[in-house]
C-alpha cells in the first residue's frame, strides 16, 4: 500500500489546529495544577477516592502538557526551512514521546512508579470494575506503542539526541535517518492513546468529583514580563546562514572520515588502513560534537523567536536550556570531574598547550577563561531545574507540576543570554579544535615519515644483500627488479 505525502494545506491546517491549543490548553492547565497542589488541604473526603480523583486530574494535565509539548516541536519543523534545521527540530518528537511513554507507562524498573501502575492499583482499590475494563483497554494500546515505537533502538536515540555520544558519527546516522513523515505517525500513535485517556477521564471523573479552581491571572502576568526581542529579527535571520555553512562542514567532515572504510570495502583489504588512520579521525570527534551543539542550539532558539505563542516560546526555551546545560557540560563541564571528561580537557587543551605558537597559545588562554566564566554561571549549573525540564518524571519523583511552574516562569533574558554567549564561543571552539586536529595530523605525518625511512633502509639493505646473493644471474635481476618495482612505489606513496 502507497502511502501520500501530506499536501501544503493539510499541513497548514495540522499546523494551525496545534497552534489553537495553546490558547485553550494552558488557562485549564494552570487550574488543574492549582487545583492538585490545592487537594492536599481538602480533608473531608474518602482517602482512596481522593487518591483517583487527584490522579485522574494529574493525568489530564499530563495529557494537555505532552499534547503542547509535541506540538511545539512539530511546528518547529514545519517552520523550517532546512533540512538541518528541520531533523534538530524532529528528533526532540522522538524524546518527548519516550519521556512520556516512561511517565505514563514506564520501562522496566521504572514500571513500579509509573503513574499508570498507580492508578490501575488504585482503581482496584475502589473496585471500580467499568474503570478497570477501560484501563485494561488502554493497556494494550499501551504495550502496543512499546513494541512498534519505544523498543529499545528508540530509547538510544533519546539518549543520542540529549546527551549526544562517544562516537558522533551514530548521531550523525541518528539525524540523517529522520523522516517527518516518520515521526508525525509515530506522534499521531501516541496522540490515540492520550484520546482514549481523556475520553476515560471524561467518562469518570464526575465520579470522584472535586473544585477545580478557575484563575489564570499568573500567567497573564509572566507573559506580560517575560519577553526577548529580536529587532528586525536579525538574530533570526544570521542563525539560519551559519545552520547552513556549519551543516555543510559537517556534512564534509563526516564524508572524509568514512573514506578509509569505504576503501577498504571497495577493495577488500584488512583493516590496516582504518587501523592506521583511527586516531587522526578520533582526533576530529569533538570538533563534529562541537558542531552539532551550535545546530542544535540555533535551531532551538530560531524556534523559541518564530513562535507565537506565548507556552510555545516557554516550550522553546526550555529545549534551549537543556542544549546549553548539555552541550557545555561535553566542552567544559562544571565539576572537577566535569572537566576532566570534557572536550577542553582530554581532546584540545593537552595537544596544543605543547605548542610553541605565542598566538596559539594566547588563543587557547582567551577561551578558557571564557569557559571558566560561563561554568560559574548558576543559571546554567541549576541541576533541579535541569531535572524537570528533561524528565516528566525522574525515578519516584513526579516533576509535572513542577515543569509546568518552570515553563510559565522561565527568564527568555537569562535564557537567551546564556544561549548567545555559548553561541559566540562555539565558532572559536570550532577553530581551535580544528587547530588540534592540525597539530595531530602533523605529528602523525612525521611518525609516518620516520617509519617509512627505516622501511626504506631495510629495502635498501634487502637490495645490496640480493645484489651480492651468488644465484643465477636472470633469477637475480628478476628479484632485484621486483625489489625496485615495491620501492619506487613505496616512495610514490610518500610524496603523495
Amino acid at each position: 500500500m502507497s502511502h501520500r505525502l501530506a499536501t501544503k494545506e493539510t499541513i497548514t491546517d495540522l499546523y494551525m489546529n496545534m497552534g489553537s491549543n495553546f490558547s485553550i490548553f494552558v488557562p485549564i492547565l494552570y487550574n488543574y495544577t492549582q487545583s492538585l497542589e490545592l487537594s492536599n488541604k481538602v480533608g473531608s473526603r474518602d482517602e482512596v477516592e481522593a487518591d483517583l480523583s487527584d490522579i485522574l486530574l494529574k493525568l489530564n494535565t499530563f495529557c494537555l502538557l505532552i499534547n503542547l509539548d509535541l506540538s511545539t516541536f512539530l511546528r518547529a519543523d514545519f517552520r523550517s526551512h532546512s533540512t538541518p534545521e528541520k531533523r534538530c527540530n524532529l528528533k526532540y518528537i522522538n524524546v518527548i514521546l519516550i519521556e512520556g511513554y516512561n511517565y505514563l507507562f514506564g520501562f522496566k524498573r521504572q514500571k513500579k512508579d509509573a503513574l499508570w501502575r498507580i492508578f490501575k492499583n488504585t482503581a482496584e482499590r475502589v473496585n471500580d470494575k467499568e474503570l478497570i475494563i477501560d484501563i485494561k483497554n488502554i493497556d494494550q494500546q499501551a504495550n502496543d506503542f512499546r513494541d512498534i515505537y519505544a523498543e529499545k533502538k528508540d530509547r538510544g536515540n533519546r539518549n543520542l539526541s540529549i546527551h549526544y555520544d562517544s562516537d558522533p558519527q551514530k548521531v550523525y546516522d541518528l539525524l540523517l535517518n529522520l523522516r517527518e513523515d516518520a515521526e508525525i505517525k509515530k506522534m499521531c500513535a501516541f496522540f490515540g492513546i492520550l484520546e482514549n485517556i481523556n475520553v476515560l477521564i471524561s467518562k469518570h471523573i464526575l465520579k470522584y468529583y472535586k473544585l477545580i479552581s478557575s484563575s489564570n491571572k499568573n500567567i497573564n502576568i509572566w507573559e506580560r514580563i517575560n519577553h526577548f526581542d529580536d529587532n528586525n529579527n536579525k538574530l533570526f535571520n544570521e542563525l539560519e546562514g551559519t545552520i547552513t555553512c556549519y551543516s555543510n562542514q559537517l556534512d564534509s567532515i563526516i564524508s572524509q572520515c568514512r573514506v578509509p572504510k569505504k576503501i577498504q570495502e571497495k577493495f577488500e583489504l584488512n583493516n590496516e588502513l582504518t587501523k592506521r588512520l583511527t586516531p587522526f579521525i578520533k582526533s576530529v570527534n569533538p570538533c563534529i560534537h562541537i558542531l552539532f551543539i551550535y545546530l542544535d542550539l540555533a535551531s532551538a532558539v530560531r524556534a523559541y523567536l518564530s513562535s507565537e505563542f506565548y507556552f510555545e516560546k516557554q516550550l522553546n526555551l526550555r529545549r534551549v536550556h537543556i542544549i546549553v546545560y548539555e552541550g557545555f557540560k561535553h566542552i567544559f563541564g562544571y565539576s572537577e570531574r566535569d572537566n576532566e571528561q570534557s572536550f577542553w580537557s582530554r581532546n584540545i587543551l593537552p595537544i596544543l598547550k605543547t605548542t610553541t605558537d605565542i598566538d596559539q597559545l594566547n588563543k587557547l588562554e582567551n577561551i578558557e577563561k571564557e569557559l571558566q566564566k560561563l561554568a560559574s554561571d548558576k543559571g546554567i549549573t541549576n541541576l533541579d531545574l535541569r531535572e524537570c525540564v528533561v524528565h516528566y518524571r525522574y525515578k519516584e519523583r513526579d516533576n509535572v507540576i513542577k515543569l509546568f511552574h518552570a515553563l510559565v516562569k522561565l527568564n527568555p533574558l537569562i535564557e537567551m543570554n546564556k544561549a548567545l554567549k555559548l553561541l559566540k564561543l562555539l565558532p572559536k571552539l570550532i577553530e581551535i579544535s580544528n587547530d588540534s586536529v592540525r597539530f595531530i595530523y602533523n605529528l602523525e605525518q612525521e611518525k609516518i615519515k620516520l617509519i617509512n625511512n627505516k622501511m626504506l633502509e631495510q629495502f635498501n639493505h634487502i637490495l645490496s644483500m640480493a645484489e651480492q646473493i651468488e644465484m643465477n644471474p636472470k633469477k637475480r635481476q628478476e628479484v632485484i627488479d621486483m625489489l625496485n618495482k615495491i620501492k619506487i612505489f613505496f616512495i610514490d606513496k610518500q610524496i603523495k
